[in-house]
């Protein structure tokens, strides 16, 4: 993402699914940066930031084939400063709103 850019690795992705007739994206919170990710049981070093997660979301959610749209692996139990459920819910946020703008 870093290297290419995030409209560069939307298009990608989205190209090599280019023969299916819906798509189903599923947001694992864990692919964030572990000092994002507190509320996971995978938190991962150097992954996305926020804003590179609500930019790839928006960008991929564009696509008229995304037929749904989930985020997965908050673990409230883990989550005691709420750090990543509002992570999570500013992803979901603006991907809906990358939605509506795009329908």
């Amino acid at each position: 993402v870093r290297e290419k850019g995030i409209e560069k690795i939307a298009s990608a992705a989205l190209e090599k699914l280019k023969d299916c007739e819906q798509i189903y994206i599923s947001f694992d919170v864990d692919s964030l940066d572990s000092s994002i990710s507190v509320g996971t049981g995978t938190p991962v070093p150097n992954g996305l930031t926020v804003e590179e997660a609500i930019q790839l979301n928006a960008e991929l959610i564009k696509d008229k084939r995304v037929c749904c749209w989930e985020i997965v692996e908050v673990n409230p139990t883990l989550d005691t400063e709420n750090t990543m459920a509002e992570a999570a819910f500013e992803v979901l946020e603006t991907t809906t709103k990358s939605l509506v703008d795009n329908y």
